[in-house]
């Protein structure tokens, strides 16, 4: 095993990773940093390091990195830590041993009397692996990983000494009780997953004994631990490993055969992607077969491979069967492995959106009770929406309230009339309103473009009632967006802008999941009641979410566009809140306009990024550096993108709302110009084709040669990957980035076919619904033969997903792992679906299948 080029210890089969990826700025602790193992091409540990609990969750007490060195010439890798608050510092190291490797950790100094029996080292193992495998502890105690937490817990009481933490979390740690498991299992060897030959690993503890632990005990995203104490007096291998993987010979893992899993039209490309080991002996040619009426396979075509090209950490190659056309069932061989069916069909995109908009986004509907059949999705949850958030400086989550009063409001004052519409925002509860904002925009636009006249759901907005599979002679999406509409008129009428969101007071309700209308009790709070005391629709428990009225120039712009956008699909629908959208949006761009310095134009149209407090923030918080409550954080003028005018989502809306009216058809024309540039055609430019009927009969031919611009370049952007879409290297999977594409390109296509074909568009959608690396699952809930079926969605804990709901996919695990793990919901990541991202698909699968349509 040796140091790499890019300093990680590989072997065939075997890595290990030492501190690539450090923890989040605002999430903290991802499962994915420290000493991290690869083995047979899963990721199998991670979080490596010193810890002060046995299972510590997301916002727990994190180790400062120092420094980080890879040793190629003694194949050992090392970490030079901290935890300030409590005088401990060590080095951390991965060295290379016959059979495995060599974990140390050597202190600077021997540990305070505070530290002993609480630092031990963790390596968390995971759960989806391991849970119903066997473990042998010093080869003679045998035992299965179980499948439930059911552990004895202890109370670990805080020392009157200890550092100061963050108020969220020491009520946090108040309200949970100071809870920590015991171990299921102890001893000076543990073997992992003996029957599992890609799993099983051996570890010996030449220090203290090592402790087997169950994370999920204290949260359903915990993992197994493996821990041992650092022994008092210790400096110097204080602790001493030796992890021994249980390698298989010359392993390579199996080809991946990516495919779209709902199959394709007979009249477009189809190419499939195989993502190979780069030790794989890969065969020339694949097969597809057609799956016959008796359950034979008959083969329809075998076709060369072409020669591999590299990405990352492995290579790929492409089979193209194109000329596949007779409509029927097919399944792709290559490699010894064989597809899941796929149909051929010229309904293959037919079917694709419907579960996004009537469940996933109908399931996310806040302030309503949902139905669906015999069961309740959830209840009509925050009827005691909400108090005014107090400035506290940086919150959990990222969020943050800027100033102490908001007109009449100050902190913890009830803001009526916010109780209505809305979605919750991804696996949590939160209203976060560019989500809002997007979500109306987006189902708006599917309404009109596509005539989108879909009806399976009733409303019933005054009963607080919805129900699935019950059409109600309202197109879903105009309920959708009257739903959204209402939260926003909200806002306007009750405060007087937009604002930040709704958002949770405190750690134990935002962690909970579950039916969303357990989360309060429903009362508003009065703190005149006893804490258990109730009165009417009043109660004494402060559990009412706050919202943080926190305006800037994005939000108030994008919150017109929106309002306009409601206004033109209301209208024919609901009259009355048609009108009530658009004389809100005028007013508000009036009123806007009125006060450049609070509202600028001259920003670029992607959000500001807010800068956190020096020395604050949830991570500072987490390594035992707080501040306590601080203004709140600037906007920054770091944008992405060229410059042009915030104002132009509003202008543009308000001009299709009003028919071309002024003053918002003239800023169109002052705007095109800027919009139209190659920096900002990837970003928003490209919504200059639904300006154009508005416009002089110039700019579509000013139009016409940015659009050539911006393909001339866009191929050899695009295939900087195997997909030919956006690559996902941020820490949050990119498929929001690839369905965007998709959108984008179908308007392109539309005004200009000579110069955008259908493909890119097509190409987009089959990567959501299976083209994509690690596996070939779809990234849409329950859409497709093979799809993901455990998502980081408000039903996470039962091992389960939301319909329609579309994950981020996967994301690279630092410095060159791609991971989406099929089996797992518990990595946000990977697969927390945000309802914006459903709202976008509605429009994405949509555009596919108007492109099949089209003759």
């Amino acid at each position: 095993m040796k140091v790499n080029d890019k300093n990680y210890l590989d072997t065939q089969g075997f890595s290990v990773f030492l501190y690539d990826s450090t923890y989040h700025p605002v999430f903290v602790d991802q499962k994915n940093t420290a000493m991290e193992m690869i083995l047979h091409g899963q990721r199998i540990a991670t979080n490596g390091d010193v810890r002060l609990m046995p299972t510590p969750e997301q916002w727990d007490l994190v180790a400062t990195l120092k420094g980080r060195h890879a040793d190629k010439a003694n194949s050992r890798l090392s970490a030079d830590l901290a935890f300030p608050t409590f005088d401990l510092s060590y080095t951390l190291e991965v060295a290379a041993e016959p059979g495995g490797v060599r974990v140390s950790i050597n202190l600077d100094k021997p540990l305070s009397q505070k530290l002993i029996g609480r630092a031990g080292f963790n390596l968390e193992f995971l759960p989806s692996i391991y849970m119903g495998k066997a473990y042998l502890v010093d080869g003679t105690k045998a035992g299965i990983f179980p499948r439930t937490p059911n552990d004895a817990m202890t109370k670990v009481l805080p020392l009157s000494d200890e550092p100061k933490k963050a108020y969220y979390l020491e009520d946090w740690d108040k309200a949970k009780g100071y809870t920590q498991p015991l171990p299921f299992a102890e001893g000076k060897s543990i073997t992992l997953g003996i029957d599992d030959a890609l799993a099983r690993v051996n570890v010996v503890s030449d220090t203290a004994n090592l402790m087997l632990f169950d994370g999920r005990d204290r949260a359903q995203n915990g993992w197994f631990v493996l821990r041992s104490l650092i022994p008092a007096g210790k400096t110097t291998g204080a602790i001493v490993w030796h992890i021994r993987p249980d390698v298989i010979p010359n392993w390579t893992r199996p080809p991946m055969i990516a495919h779209s899993q709902v199959g394709y039209d007979p009249r477009f490309s189809k190419v499939a992607v195989l993502e190979l080991d780069p030790n794989y002996n890969a065969p020339k040619t694949a097969r597809v077969l057609r799956l016959m009426e008796d359950g034979t396979y008959k083969q329809v075509l075998e076709g060369p491979i072409p020669p591999a090209t590299p990405w990352l950490r492995y290579v790929y190659s492409k089979f193209d069967f194109t000329a596949v056309k007779e409509p029927g069932l097919y399944v792709i061989e290559y490699g010894g492995q064989r597809t899941a069916p796929f149909p051929i069909s010229e309904n293959a995109y037919a079917n694709i959106w419907q579960d996004s908009l009537d469940h996933h986004i109908a399931a996310q509907m806040d302030h309503v009770a949902v139905r669906e059949g015999y069961r309740m999705w959830h209840g009509a949850s925050h009827l005691d929406d909400g108090r005014m958030a107090p400035v506290v400086g940086e919150q959990f989550d990222n969020w943050n309230q800027v100033s102490a009063t908001d007109g009449k409001y100050k902190g913890g004052d009830r803001i009526p009339g916010m109780n209505v519409g809305g979605w919750y925002d991804a696996g949590d509860f939160d209203l976060e309103e560019p989500a809002q904002l997007s979500v109306i925009q987006s189902l708006a636009l599917a309404y009109r473009e596509f005539n989108l006249n879909y009806d399976e759901l009733t409303v019933d907005e005054a009963a607080r009632a919805v129900e699935m599979h019950r059409p109600d002679g309202v197109p879903d999406t105009v309920q959708q967006v009257k739903h959204g509409a209402l939260l926003i008129l909200a806002q306007f009428h009750n405060i007087g802008h937009a604002i930040r969101g709704t958002h949770e007071p405190d750690l134990r309700q935002y962690t909970q999941v579950g039916d969303g209308a357990s989360k309060t009790d429903g009362r508003m709070y009065d703190p005149k009641l006893g804490a258990n005391e109730t009165k009417g629709d009043f109660s004494g428990k402060p559990d009412d979410r706050w919202i943080f009225t926190t305006n800037d120039p994005y939000t108030q712009w994008n919150a017109i566009a929106a309002l306009a956008a409601a206004a033109d699909t209301l209208k024919g629908w609901d009259d009355a809140l048609a009108k009530d959208c658009l004389e809100t949006a005028i007013q508000a761009w009036k009123d806007t306009k009125a006060d450049p310095t609070k509202y600028p134009v001259d920003g670029n149209l992607d959000r500001a990024v807010p800068e956190a407090p020096a020395g604050g923030g949830v991570l500072a918080a987490s390594q035992g550096v707080v501040s306590g409550a601080q203004p709140a954080a600037q906007t920054s003028s770091r944008r992405r993108g060229g410059g042009s005018g915030l104002d132009w989502n509003a202008a543009l809306e308000l001009t299709i709302a009003t028919k071309g009216a002024e003053p918002y058809k003239s800023r169109l024309k002052e705007l095109f110009p800027q919009m139209i540039t190659p920096q900002q055609m990837e970003i928003h430019g490209w919504t200059a084709v639904r300006a154009l009927p508005y416009l002089d009969a110039s700019a579509k031919e000013q139009m016409r040669e940015a659009v050539k611009n911006y393909m001339a370049g866009l191929d050899k952007r695009l295939d900087e990957t195997p997909f030919g879409v956006p690559p996902s290297l941020g820490t949050w999977g990119g498929s929001g980035a690839v369905v965007e594409m998709a959108i984008r390109m179908y308007f392109l296509h539309k005004t200009f076919p000579d110069l955008v074909g259908p493909e890119y568009t097509l190409r987009a959608v089959n990567y959501i619904l299976g083209t994509h690396p690690v596996s070939s699952t779809s990234y849409v809930a329950g859409v497709g033969t093979v799809s993901k079926t455990k998502t980081y969605s408000n039903n996470r804990a039962d091992n389960a997903y939301i319909p329609g709901a579309l994950i981020p996919g996967y994301i690279i695990i630092k410095p060159d792992f791609p991971e989406c793990i099929d089996d797992f919901g518990f990595l946000w990541f990977e697969d927390e679906a945000v309802v914006a991202g459903s709202a976008s698909w509605v429009v994405a699968g949509n555009a596919a299948e108007a492109i099949t349509k089209e003759r």
